[in-house]
């Protein structure tokens, strides 16, 4: 099944990569660049990562069919023979239909032996909710089992009831969403009033302050919240700082938190800590390079720019190495966005 990409939910956003108009994808014409790419005694990379990048996922799907309609191969096994580690890692995220991109990572997430929930949040919390929508329905036809039960089997107490909240219930979101005055006044009253530890402990409080909601709604309630309090802590410092309630919990509300203010700020800094992590964490930046590509990367690199005070692409360069960096870059730059951007074909391969 083919999926068309996620796309942004808010006209001002960009992307990196938008892929050419209908009249002019031609699937058989990137097979067979792909193809001359990897057949023969060098591999051209370089050509790869520019035929890739030149397509959206979208497109990248009917590549994958032409390529083993034209060769009898599958393109993946190629290039996994071809190029492997970092560079083979990010081929098959950019490749894999959107929706089985995000049902993959979560069910990693909830699967992972040492119980680090930490993606499983971010995607619960960043996808729209048609993409939630999308990635429970692929998530049943993957894994043969629905996120509702597996997220019941494999997360227990309160931290389980939230994500089950946050995974499986919809939001309220879109262009023409309004903030609801007195909504926001009663949701003020209630944090004014209640310690973060109480909300981590009663599913029901969180349930009526952080489910259905918009990023909007929750982002002006925090906001007032701050305004209020401006004599004393932040309400995100005061959850960082709360080391009562359970790791996971305190994941989720401030990735609530985070989210709700600026959706890019936080995957800017996403991307800082694992640039910085005294092992770099080169799953969380394909994933979010990746995921974030047709959306608002761009955005992601600008915020990262005013941030840190230096480009995405010079931090990514000092964390990553070889075709893998450039692969990265060019994803970063928008590679088929620039004036007079092509797409390679077999005869502009340099023999």
């Amino acid at each position: 099944m083919i999926f068309q990409m996620y796309e942004s939910q808010y006209e001002d956003l960009r992307g990196t990569i938008y892929g050419p108009s209908s009249p002019d994808f031609h699937p058989v014409q990137a097979s067979e660049t792909l193809r001359s790419s990897l057949h023969g005694l060098e591999t051209k990379d370089q050509t790869i990562i520019n035929t890739v990048l030149y397509h959206n996922n979208f497109q990248r799907q009917k590549i994958l069919g032409a390529y083993e309609d034209m060769y009898s191969r599958k393109l993946l096994e190629d290039l996994e023979e071809e190029c492997g580690g970092f560079f083979f890692e990010m081929c098959q995220a950019l490749f894999k239909p959107a929706p089985n991109y995000d049902a993959q990572c979560v069910y990693k997430s909830l699967s992972n032996r040492h119980g680090d929930r930490s993606v499983a949040i971010e995607i619960a919390c960043t996808r729209s909710p048609r993409q939630m929508r999308a990635l429970r329905d692929t998530y049943q036809i993957d894994y043969r089992k629905s996120l509702d039960k597996d997220l019941t089997v494999k997360v227990e107490g309160v931290v389980g009831k939230m994500m089950h909240l946050l995974l499986c219930n919809n939001r309220e979101e879109g262009l023409g969403v309004r903030v609801n005055d007195e909504l926001v006044d009663k949701h003020v009253k209630i944090l004014m009033t209640t310690t973060i530890d109480d909300i981590a402990k009663n599913v029901n409080l969180f349930e009526e302050l952080f489910i259905g909601h918009s990023w909007k709604h929750i982002g002006t309630v925090l906001d007032k919240v701050d305004e209020a309090r401006k004599d004393v802590q932040d309400i995100e410092s005061i959850i960082r700082r709360n080391k009562n309630i359970h790791s996971e919990i305190r994941l989720i509300l401030l990735t609530i938190a985070r989210v709700s203010r600026n959706i890019q700020i936080y995957f800017a800094e996403k991307l800082r800590t694992a640039m910085t992590a005294e092992r770099v964490d080169q799953s969380t930046i394909i994933r979010i390079c990746v995921s974030r590509s047709e959306i608002d990367l761009q955005d992601i690199s600008l915020e990262y720019k005013r941030k840190y005070q230096r480009p995405l692409e010079h931090d990514i360069c000092q964390s990553t190495s070889g075709e893998y960096t450039r692969m990265i870059c060019t994803l970063l730059s928008g590679f088929n966005n620039l004036e007079n951007s092509f797409a390679p074909t077999p005869e502009s391969i340099e023999e």
